[in-house]
């Protein structure tokens, strides 16, 4: 057999090699191209026909969401997270990306992050309970959480709960008098009812919006009213003597009509800026602005509740969640209905209300629900509170707490917790004056006081266990 000439195989060694480092070269300059691409740009060429946009819009989002998977399988994690925004941004409908994102997140253990894709998601309509399902205890156990510093220190919550949540529903729909309200009750539960001060109806035959008959019922029965503007109107589009109608104006009204004060305003279309927010507090004591509540307390965070997929199972899995995080959730609701209406942004049933109150309640011992300016009072009260040890001994303390305030009794008790050795029991716990104050064992190394004024010995005495 004749042997090839050691030139032909060179020519094929060397074309072979042309050839793989023309295939490497095609590779890379896709994958420049496709670093280039703008999906912005693309989508511009549609503006101008809603259809195609919106069918473009989904079709985007879904190949930013696959390119957000192969950048994942190359262990590009930054690069996948942004193309998961991206693929939002253009299609917020599309559950996919959320689903990705939360993923990453979780992965990744950027704990609030995963829950401000929460917050967004909620906002819109993906399918929220497939984006909530990807949240596993395993990989949100390895989040580490803060510890309290020091032997003594303030509860995150009264009688050291786990955690606290508000419901709001937006805009003061006739059926969440009618539908929402009593069930509260049934629990010993409230909520807060932000009311759209020049939508309010004069008679109780308005179907859609709440009478003041109905709103100054509901303050007399302990839920708060809060004011939601006068006209629903966009806070940042707001300017000048707008703020004194849609902030001032609105809360003297809602104030005279429920002879009942208003402390808290909740911007429209949770849409606000700074301009909004200092405006917006001269006049009340609480904004529903997250960056504004997170200075109180961090772990604050909003969640839509409703929509054709938001289950009780989503409802109820969100206040595990939450138990296990600490953390202070403010459910924004709308309509109680019946059946999932459309006049309603995303409104949810009587039922699934009903079974997820009743899920709390049987939690009772690890979750505070109470209205939204009352739960921000405690924050309050609790971030601007200082704790002095006077002694410490083996078997007591004597402490004092200190606001920067005169001597002064509290609104409501903050709870202290004593760490102490394991298998204490309680003697007593007592105020200057003598007076007992609520005290228990919280822990098998805790000890918890309902303090009740400030710059106040505050005394409390136990005993330990056998040696």
């Amino acid at each position: 057999m004749k042997k090839p000439k050691k030139s032909n195989i060179f020519f094929w060694v060397l074309g072979g090699a042309l050839l793989g480092i023309a295939l490497v070269a095609f590779g890379w300059f896709l994958g420049q191209k496709d670093k280039q691409y703008n999906p912005y740009q693309e989508l511009d060429a549609y503006k101008t026909t809603r259809h195609q946009y919106l069918v473009k819009s989904s079709e985007i989002s879904v190949k930013m969401a696959n390119r957000a998977v192969e950048a994942l399988k190359n262990k590009d994690i930054k690069g996948a997270i942004e193309d998961c925004k991206t693929a939002i941004d253009i299609f917020p409908i599309n559950a996919k990306p959320y689903i990705l994102l939360a993923k990453l997140y979780l992965m990744t253990g950027q704990e609030q992050n995963l829950f401000d894709t929460l917050t967004l998601a909620g906002r819109s309509y993906p399918n929220f309970d497939n984006i909530v399902s990807i949240i596993d205890d395993v990989n949100l156990d390895k989040i580490p959480l803060d510890a309290p510093q020091g032997s003594v220190y303030l509860a995150n919550f009264p009688e050291n709960k786990k955690m606290a949540i508000s419901f709001l529903f937006d805009d003061g729909e006739k059926d969440v008098y009618v539908n929402a309200l009593p069930i509260f009750e049934k629990y010993g539960f409230r909520a807060t009812v932000p009311v759209v001060a020049g939508y309010v109806a004069d008679n109780s035959n308005d179907p859609f919006w709440g009478s003041w008959d109905d709103w100054k019922d509901a303050a007399n029965r302990g839920f708060e009213i809060a004011d939601h503007s006068m006209y629903h109107r966009d806070s940042q589009k707001l300017h000048g003597s707008d703020f004194d109608v849609s902030i001032d104006q609105a809360k003297a009204l809602i104030e005279k009509n429920t002879g009942h004060k208003v402390t808290a305003y909740i911007f429209p279309h949770d849409s606000y800026n700074d301009e909004a927010v200092s405006r917006a507090l001269r006049e009340h004591e609480v904004v529903r602005s997250w960056e504004f509540l997170r200075s109180f307390y961090k772990r604050t965070e909003g969640i839509t509740y409703g929509g054709p997929h938001f289950s009780v199972e989503t409802a109820n899995r969100l206040v595990d969640i939450a138990i296990k995080r600490r953390l202070w959730i403010v459910a924004n609701c709308h309509g109680v209905t019946l059946k999932r209406g459309i006049l309603s942004f995303k409104s949810i049933t009587p039922a699934l209300l009903e079974a997820h109150l009743a899920h709390i309640h049987s939690r009772s011992d690890d979750v505070w629900v109470d209205t939204f300016s009352d739960v921000f009072e405690y924050m309050s009260l609790r971030a601007r509170t200082k704790i002095e040890t006077k002694t410490f001994t083996e078997d007591s303390i004597d402490l004092v707490l200190h606001s920067g305030k005169p001597e002064g009794k509290l609104s409501e008790p903050v709870t202290v917790v004593i760490k102490t050795e394991a298998g204490v029991s309680l003697g007593s716990a007592s105020g200057a004056d003598g007076h007992i104050l609520k005290a228990w064992a919280c822990a098998a190394d805790e000890l918890c006081v309902d303090a009740d004024a400030y710059e106040k010995t505050i005394h409390v005495q136990w005993k330990n266990p056998p040696a």
